[in-house]
């Protein structure tokens, strides 16, 4: 591993649009690349692509000081299978492209790295650019979070050997979807691996972690998309029945352990439910058609983005939403309650801090289900403040008063957010608020809202 700054990995101009018909000028530190790891002796490579805060120009006098206090955003796209270079393009980084043949790349006025850097991650191996290096990467694909945590540290610890200017950045993990399994797991690998690190300057500076609409219990999640439907009259009552039918029997394998299965009937209930709702995006039932991925695909498939990014030509951009390999290792961690987690990570009320937020619209992961999740879970180790989270009034985040943004709950290092009429991709439905919501939320900074006036009755 390196020891001082990189420069090998430094990217100033990116093709301007999928046509490849110029460049433009990045307006900020760019890197991307490869870190490399070596795990169970197999040479493993994670894609990286990181921004600079726009607090910093790229070509101006750098205050070290000030960079290595600014925040470190790691951003975790789900699926399982999907790269997060979908999150940068589509959601929150600098740029978005384009819809329709044009394809150009736009400047994003909602980027995430407005104030804070950001770092974008293929993970695990066999998603996005990562990979194996000169091998099958069959026989490195994670089968359980411990796996993927591991190598994503590794990883990670590499970067910051390359670019040790941001290895004092208070770090928060965000992600959404499957990142609700990736984003606590990593963050409870990191906090494990600092507590065992003799070597002050190894140690990462975690600070807390965010997730969006995340993917944590299925068996819950799976009951809440089913009445969710229901509720919305996407299914009628004997359409519900026979529904309810197939989740006893999800419910069945999974009591049986028998996770294969399981992972079948979940995936068959989900296409059924949305079949007979006319096909309605599960990701936004306000919606019958998904967010293209298309153009996406088209730009990091060039092979001239290839070689701006570091990136063999010969390599391919895997994409994949919950199917293909990366999906495939991961049945048995898929279909396990990750809930848990969230509970140790959470008691660590002195060291981090923990944001979930959620739109109202998305059928798969949303409100409801987390807001089930948090209610039930045993988040500290006194149960008299989990009693409080049970009785705390949720307050209206309005400004002004009726501007609704969303909903918010906070107690101790805890913070819940409902974000009404989003979607699943909270930053591409909402991102001017999910712009105001992370930055306050890094910098504990007050959410102006309200408790209504109730009527007596």
């Amino acid at each position: 591993m390196n020891s001082t700054t990189s420069t090998d990995d430094l990217i100033e101009k990116i093709p301007a649009d999928i046509h490849n018909s110029g460049t433009i000028d990045l307006n900020v530190r760019s890197y991307a690349g490869y870190a490399d790891a070596l795990y169970n002796d197999i040479e493993i490579q994670l894609f990286y692509w990181f921004f600079e805060s726009q607090k910093f120009h790229p070509t101006q006098s750098r205050d070290g000081e000030e960079i290595g206090k600014t925040p470190l955003l790691i951003w975790l796209n789900g699926g399982p299978g999907a790269p997060s270079t979908l999150g940068l393009f589509l959601e929150n980084g600098p740029y978005r492209i384009q819809d329709g043949s044009g394809g150009k790349l736009l400047e994003n006025q909602y980027s995430w790295n407005k104030n804070a850097h950001i770092v974008y991650w293929d993970q695990p191996i066999g998603t996005g650019y990562s990979r194996v290096k000169g091998e099958d990467p069959q026989t490195s694909f994670a089968r359980n979070e411990d796996e993927l945590s591991e190598m994503f540290y590794l990883a990670f610890q590499d970067f910051l050997s390359r670019h040790p200017e941001y290895r004092s950045c208070p770090v928060y993990i965000t992600g959404e979807s499957y990142g609700g399994k990736y984003v606590p797991n990593i963050a409870l690998k990191i906090h494990m691996k600092n507590s065992a690190e003799t070597d002050e300057n190894r140690k990462i500076n975690l600070k807390g972690i965010s997730v969006g609409d995340g993917w944590i219990d299925a068996r819950l999640q799976m009951k809440v998309y089913i009445d969710y439907a229901y509720t919305l009259g996407y299914l009628d009552t004997k359409q519900r029945l026979q529904i309810l039918s197939d989740y006893d029997n999800f419910c069945t394998a999974l009591d049986n352990k028998k996770y294969e299965d399981a992972y079948s009937i979940s995936n068959d209930i989900v296409d059924n439910v949305s079949a007979l709702g006319g096909n309605f995006n599960v990701y936004n039932i306000s919606r019958f058609s998904e967010i293209s991925m298309k153009q996406v695909q088209t730009y990091m498939e060039m092979a001239a983005v290839k070689k701006t990014l570091n990136v063999p030509e010969a390599q391919n951009w895997n994409c994949a939403d919950n199917k293909g390999p990366v999906a495939e290792n991961l049945i048995e961690d898929n279909m396990e309650n990750s809930a848990p987690v969230y509970s140790e990570f959470i008691s660590y009320e002195n060291l981090y801090k923990v944001l979930m937020y959620t739109g109202t619209f998305d059928t798969a992961c949303g409100s409801l289900s987390t807001e089930q999740i948090l209610y039930d879970l045993k988040k500290w180790n006194n149960p008299e403040d989990d009693e409080a989270w049970k009785k705390l009034p949720r307050n209206i985040w309005a400004q002004p008063s009726d501007n609704v943004k969303g909903f918010i709950k906070q107690y101790k290092n805890l913070t819940q957010i409902v974000l009404p009429n989003s979607g699943h991709q909270v930053p591409y439905y909402k991102p001017e608020i999910s712009l105001e919501m992370i930055d306050k939320w890094m910098n504990d900074e007050t959410f102006p809202a309200y408790y209504p006036e109730l009527k007596n009755t």
